[in-house]
């Protein structure tokens, strides 16, 4: 299995978060953040200045999840310990595990 470093996995959900990114076009680390539910695709009618068919495309965009991890990444992006993990290895479970538990507390 692939691994990407926290920099890597805050940089895609930052394109993402702005719509920069076809799905067609999609570095490989978007299918691992949709994989995680972060991110989906929506299509998009593509507006051209020239007459005639123009096919829609479908475009990146994130999930409530994937809204929260970036803001929680972006947090840590500005924190004094980013230098030391943006190159570690991204670990989804401890995404996962606090969000299941944030889930278990509201019930």
């Amino acid at each position: 299995m692939t691994t990407y470093s926290n920099e890597a996995v805050l940089e895609a959900l930052r394109r993402v978060q702005y719509r920069q990114v076809p799905w067609a076009r999609r570095p490989q680390v978007f299918q691992y953040l949709r994989d995680l539910g972060f991110m989906d695709t929506v299509r998009q009618r593509t507006v051209a200045p020239a007459p005639g068919f123009h096919a829609p495309v479908d475009i990146a965009v994130l999930t409530d999840r994937g809204r929260a991890e970036f803001a929680r990444l972006a947090r840590d992006e500005r924190s004094l310990n980013w230098t030391a993990q943006r190159m570690a290895d991204y670990v989804a479970d401890a995404v996962v595990q606090s969000s299941d538990e944030a889930g278990q507390s509201g019930l």
